[in-house]
């Protein structure tokens, strides 16, 4: 999302944090990142609004601050959203989808000048296919000064059903891909859907050599595949992962600086940072194991386990 937002031309990124801050805090600081990084911590929980209140000191007073949700994915023209804002005239910008089931998220209705006059957030009513809240905006310094100080409070449901009976809210139509990521089973769908996808299918950054790997899939820097490794289908290698001889990863998603031992066995499973997997155990089906974890030689992990270190 940092190289999204600075191929839309924003140099600086605040991210609003609450949980895991001081792990999160680590990890950016040893990323070299296309936007400078600055942390604003919650003590508690602020909602979709508060966090803006909070960063206030940090926020440029004379120009829109462009808003996104951490859990969506996309290819949003935000160079393209930024131009329309300031064309349009309107508080707010909202980048939208449309999808068929609108119930789980905000319902915009628009006017033939694509004018927001009517937002809902999960009314869990409309069944028709309608354009929702992409969870990307852009709004004006105005509209920060809206957000009440020190308290959790929801843009979607506190801030936008008013400016939309104002008509001071634009809605820009996004045609090109969207995933919400905020569950694991949507994470999973989203990465599927993006392998498919001819700037990502057929990446080939790591080590491998008599290697049986089954299109689509990923494979990040650094990664080693050694001889009799089988990779694939729809498995993801993240960067400086390594697969030792004769183990097999199917539907997998694998995150970074990960080993899999000899002959082991994951399949259509989430495999965090630095875990280890000895040498022939099986991960069985739809099974999430944190962050350096370490799972032993011969090891069983049954269907539908979640392993937390």
């Amino acid at each position: 999302m940092v190289e999204w937002f600075a191929r839309g031309g924003v140099t600086e990124v605040i991210l609003a944090v609450n949980h895991l801050s001081d792990k999160l805090r680590i990890e950016v600081a040893r990323k070299k990142l296309a936007a400078k990084i600055v942390l604003s911590v919650e003590e508690t929980p602020l909602g979709t609004g508060g966090p803006i209140s909070l960063a206030r000191a940090m926020l440029c007073k004379d120009e829109p601050l462009i808003v996104a949700n951490g859990d969506v994915i996309s290819d949003i023209d935000l160079r393209g959203l930024i131009a329309e804002h300031a064309r349009s005239g309107a508080e707010a910008t909202v980048a939208l989808v449309s999808v068929e089931d609108p119930r789980p998220f905000g319902l915009a209705t628009l006017d033939s000048n694509d004018r927001i006059s009517r937002f809902v957030e999960k009314s869990g009513t409309n069944h028709r296919r309608g354009w929702i809240n992409a969870g990307v905006y852009a709004l004006n310094p105005s509209i920060v000064a809206m957000i009440p100080q020190a308290r959790a409070m929801s843009l979607e449901r506190e801030i936008f059903p008013t400016l939309a009976s104002q008509m001071k809210m634009n809605g820009w139509k996004h045609t090109g891909f969207w995933y919400d990521i905020g569950k694991i089973p949507d994470y999973i769908i989203a990465n599927r859907e993006l392998l498919k996808r001819a700037e990502y299918s057929d990446r080939r950054e790591g080590k491998a050599e008599m290697v049986e790997i089954t299109e689509p899939s990923f494979v990040g820097r650094d990664c080693i595949l050694e001889t009799g490794a089988k990779l694939g289908p729809f498995s993801i290698l993240s960067d400086r992962v390594s697969i030792k001889k004769g183990a097999t990863v199917r539907e997998a998603i694998v995150f970074e600086q990960t080993t899999l031992g000899e002959d082991c066995i994951v399949e259509d499973s989430i495999v965090g940072e630095g875990v280890t997997v000895g040498k022939d155990a099986k991960i069985g089906k739809g099974s999430v194991i944190a962050g350096q974890v370490s799972i032993p030689d011969g090891a069983m992990v049954k269907p539908g386990s979640t392993i937390l270190n």
